[in-house]
């Protein structure tokens, strides 16, 4: 018993040993995990605040690169609204070239008050608008303290390497500004000036014989004396016989028939102002044929809303069919809203009516325009073709091929018609009027009929910028337009 004892006893005691041996390994572990959890906590410390020391440099980064996009942000505020500055600028200049190319017949290609009044009121529809604008002409251009304008007749800015250079049938318009920036100044730009070149008129006409032609019949017949035509940079041409009278008188760069002439009484007393060394009407062995026969004629419209057969004075017509034309009374006047008016019937304009429309076509499938005496038509053909309203630019008056029905013009006042009048079996007749000049306010006509009459002391006027019918050197109808 005691030896079982004893050994129980020193079991006991080796197993309280081993307990305080656990015990003693367990508060060492521990001490240990508390010394690394310690020094985990001091590195994360030390990592937390290297990154607090640096939180300064940060700072001072984000500051430059808000700086810079700020700055770049003001350029390209700066750089969006020049530009949009200079292309409204340059829709200007071309809007101004071509008023002003337009007026070149009319100021005998030369710089004139009437093409700087309608250069400047171009502008101004064009949305620019200024103080007085006073056109100036040069070949230098500087800057300007506001707005400034120069026109030339035969453009000179670009020298020798324009290929207009010096061309009398050509306007350069040239537009400079002064144009303030937002944010430049940062950067010491202050102000920028804006330029904007444009150039319209017809680069190929000459006037010589194979120059253009605004004036195209199968006979023209002065039925009497002292008619006279005065066609302005642009020719005349005859396809058939051509007969002239006592005291008759052309001035046109050329003047030529293709059949027979009758000079009746005019061998010593007519007046020939031609171009080269032609003297009188020169007979030629080239027959020309209709430069208007492929035009493709207008689709007839549905009705027009304002389709009466007498329109009250004041109205406004709109285009449309008119399937019986229609008639102004006397003292009557209507106005014309822009786009196709394809006619069934005539057009009667009588004594004391006016008739006026700006981008107006007159198709006629029957009938004519008819003014008689005392009346006044002021008409203007659309300047760009349209599929939408059908109009063909620069064709004012045009009947159909198989409509033989004659217009005729009697003696009036202001009367101009600005476009083609086109006329392929019809005849065209100028009455007697006594010291009346039909035509002379029309920036450019051209003139394409079957027959072509003259009677006593009607003088015409074509200003032939804009309007040629073909004949030589390849003109065609409208070759006027936007070169630069």
């Amino acid at each position: 018993m005691r030896w079982s004892s004893d050994r129980t006893l020193r079991a006991e005691g080796k197993t309280q040993g081993l307990s305080n041996s656990l015990k003693t390994s367990e508060a060492g572990m521990n001490a240990a995990a508390r010394r690394d959890g310690a020094q985990s906590r001091g590195g994360r410390r030390r990592i937390s605040s290297i990154l607090s020391d640096e939180s300064g440099d940060m700072l001072v980064l984000a500051a430059i690169s808000l700086s810079v996009l700020m700055g770049a942000m003001s350029l390209a505020v700066d750089a969006g609204y020049v530009h949009y500055r200079q292309v409204q600028l340059q829709t200007a200049a071309d809007a101004a070239a071509i008023a002003a190319g337009l007026e070149l017949g009319k100021c005998s290609n030369a710089d004139c008050s009437t093409m700087n009044t309608a250069a400047a009121q171009a502008l101004i529809e064009d949305g620019i608008t200024s103080t007085t604008i006073t056109p100036s002409s040069g070949c230098t251009i500087s800057t300007s303290s506001s707005l400034a304008m120069i026109i030339n007749v035969g453009p000179c800015v670009q020298g020798t390497s324009d290929p207009n250079n010096g061309n009398t049938h050509m306007a350069e318009v040239v537009l400079t500004e002064p144009q303030s920036t937002f944010f430049g100044s940062i950067f010491g730009v202050r102000t920028l000036n804006l330029q904007a070149r444009a150039e319209a008129g017809d680069s190929y006409i000459n006037t010589a014989n194979t120059g253009g032609n605004c004036v195209y019949t199968q006979s023209l017949e002065y039925n009497s004396s002292d008619g006279t035509f005065t066609l302005n940079n642009c020719g005349l041409y005859d396809n058939g016989n051509l007969q002239t009278d006592n005291g008759d008188s052309v001035k046109a760069t050329s003047f030529l028939y293709y059949g027979t002439w009758s000079p009746n009484n005019c061998n010593s007393s007519c007046s020939w102002t031609l171009g080269d060394s032609e003297t009188q009407p020169t007979h030629t062995t080239t027959e020309q044929s209709d430069p208007l026969a492929s035009l493709t004629p207008p689709t007839q419209p549905a009705t027009s809303s304002t389709n009466t057969g007498t329109p009250n004075n004041g109205v406004t017509l709109q285009p449309g069919y008119y399937p019986n034309g229609f008639n102004l009374n006397s003292n009557v006047s209507v106005t014309l809203a822009a786009g196709l008016y394809y006619m069934g019937g005539s057009i009667n304009v009588n004594s004391g009516a006016t008739l006026t429309g700006t981008g107006v076509e007159l198709y006629f499938e029957n009938g004519t325009l008819q003014l008689n005496s005392g009346s006044t038509a002021q008409l203007t053909a659309p300047t760009t073709t349209s599929s939408t309203t059908g109009v063909t630019a620069g064709m004012l008056d045009w009947q159909a091929s198989n409509n033989s029905s004659g217009m005729a013009i009697d003696s009036g006042s202001s009367s101009y018609f600005q476009g083609v009048i086109y006329l392929p079996d019809a005849q065209l007749t100028l009455n007697s009027g006594s010291g009346v000049t039909i035509n002379s306010g029309a920036s450019y006509t051209a003139v394409d009929v079957k027959d072509f009459m003259v009677d006593s002391s009607e003088t015409f006027v074509i200003n032939g910028s804009g309007g040629y019918l073909g004949g030589g050197a390849g003109k065609t109808l409208g070759s006027f337009a936007l070169s630069e």
